[in-house]
């Protein structure tokens, strides 16, 4: 007891540093991944030891953060560290940091990155305190979700310096890594760049957003909202909703309500989505219940064009499903019936096998040869082609283009992974700008509401995370027209604490914060 009484304690104050250090206030410690520590042969004063303000655009490689080990995938950025070669203890007016990613490997001389920004720290005062030849760190303000496959922008400014700033240390190595401005605020890039890579460091946190599916998340949620037509497709892909045809919605579901069928002949959910993985690994999961013993074949999935399907009855044995499709090698999945169950068909090009899991467990596995799904032509969920579609409950159907493991599996198999709220258009008028507001009420008790506006169409998606950086939530993913739009957030089933609402559309970012108090 005293041990966990201790664990509780250092997990609380490690929380409340955490707050602390967001306000800009500072500890010398060492990042989990950096690029150089106390190596390179250049310093420089820029941005942090220029009084009248100054700004740097910085570009990272992917694997430039390799010490002691390259960042794994799955992680988000919550804390930026710069190697201090001075001591100093400045405040800084307006100092931002802002990050993106690309596929590009060098700026260009004279101009600053022009790709979209996420501001994940912005103060109007901040006191950063530099030891001589130690990291300085800054806290972010939300956690940023890193890819170690591509190039990281940073752009640093602070427009006024109270105090001693402080220098950082440089390596020289190829190409155009760094442009900084002409004096401060407004910033104006400096006619020239060069080789200098400042010596930097990050802190991370798991992304929860692995959890999710990154192709298609149906949860049959049975919610009209302004309209007639039910809100049960929710994907990353294809059409939202999906026309549903021979097929109901219905209560008992696995968290909720749930898609229900009777065999009827082509029933199925078009989903818009043609299936285009190509070699590439995917993960199938779906909750399957009141399944019954079928007189003939009753189709659970599938893409007509490939001849790729899922399927109970005919050659599937007596109780399971089969997996199968042209040129692939028919995959059994056992003692399904009646359910409730949860399947996984997890296809892994690395190993060129296919693994089934039920209920968080593996089963099965059967070696492949290489899939390659680029000329489907339409795949559909409780269906296939003109056939007889399900009979019985179907619910949380996922779709992701990676082979889940066995740890992301027993984590999520029996865990409702987000919210279906309703997404309400508030004016046609297509608006000037990108804009995010802050949700109202705020602080909120559980429902808040948060209004955005696009002033062209495109791919909307809408996440809430919690003060660690997990995904909580995820409000809208789904193709908006331009127009002004409202969303209603429930949080009945959160906690009370701070949250931070992001969205993303054709390459713009925003992030806000809000507050739950229950």
């Amino acid at each position: 007891m005293k041990n966990l009484h201790k664990l509780i304690t250092n997990s609380a104050i490690a929380i409340l540093v955490m707050f602390l250090l967001s306000a800009g206030n500072l500890s010398a410690q060492t990042p989990q991944y950096y690029n150089y520590q106390n190596v390179g042969a250049s310093t420089n004063s820029f941005p942090f030891n220029v009084a009248t303000g100054k700004a740097v655009n910085m570009l990272f490689l992917p694997g430039d953060f390799n010490q002691p080990a390259p960042i794994p995938a799955g992680k988000s950025l919550t804390k930026m560290y710069f190697y201090s070669l001075s001591a100093g203890g400045p405040t800084y007016t307006n100092l931002r940091v802002l990050l993106a990613q690309t596929t590009i490997t060098d700026l260009t001389s004279g101009t600053f990155y022009a790709g979209p920004f996420d501001t994940v720290y912005s103060a109007a005062s901040a006191t950063l305190t530099a030891t001589a030849n130690g990291w300085v760190s800054i806290t972010f303000d939300h956690p940023f979700p890193y890819d170690p496959t591509k190039t990281l922008i940073s752009f640093v400014e602070q427009c006024g310096t109270a105090g001693t700033g402080f220098t950082v240390r440089n390596n020289t190595v190829t190409g155009v890594r760094r442009v900084w401005s002409v004096g401060g605020c407004p910033f104006a890039p400096y006619a020239s760049g060069d080789a200098a890579v400042t010596n930097v460091g990050f802190d991370v946190i798991n992304s929860s957003s692995n959890a999710l599916p990154d192709l298609i998340y149906y949860k049959f949620k049975d919610n009209p909202t302004t309209t007639s037509v039910k809100n049960f497709a929710v994907p990353g892909v294809g059409t939202s909703p999906a026309p549903l045809t021979g097929l109901t919605l219905t209560s008992g579901g696995q968290f909720d309500s749930c898609l229900a069928g009777t065999a009827t002949t082509s029933a199925k959910i078009t989903t818009g989505y043609n299936l285009s993985t190509g070699t590439s690994s995917f993960t199938i999961s779906m909750w399957l219940n009141n399944l019954v013993t079928p007189a003939t074949t009753r189709y659970l999935f599938g893409d007509a064009g490939l001849s790729f399907r899922c399927f109970v009855g005919g050659v599937a044995p007596v109780g399971g499903a089969i997996f199968r499709g042209t040129g692939i090698t028919d995959v059994n999945i056992d003692s399904i019936f009646p359910g409730p169950t949860v399947v996984h068909i997890v296809y892994d090009s690395a190993s060129s096998s296919v693994k089934i899991y039920r209920n968080g467990v593996l089963k099965n596995t059967v070696v492949q040869t290489a899939f390659n799904f680029t000329t489907g032509t339409g795949f559909t969920v409780g269906g296939y082609s003109t056939s007889a579609g399900l009979e019985g409950l179907m619910d949380e159907f996922r779709f992701y283009k990676r082979a889940l493991g066995q740890a992301e599996i027993t984590s999520t198999w029996n865990q409702n992974l987000g919210i279906i709220t309703g997404v309400t258009p508030v004016s046609t008028q297509i608006p000037n700008e990108y804009k995010l507001s802050q949700n109202y009420p705020n602080p909120f008790n559980p429902v808040t509401k948060i209004n955005f506006a696009l002033p062209k169409s495109g791919l909307v998606t809408m996440m809430v995370y919690d003060i660690l950086g997990r995904e909580v939530a995820r409000l809208v993913n789904e193709t908006k027209q331009a127009g002004s739009y409202s969303v209603d957030f429930n949080a009945s089933n959160l906690t009370s604490g701070v949250y931070f609402y992001r969205l993303e559309v054709n390459g713009y970012v925003d992030t806000k914060k809000m507050t739950l108090i229950k």
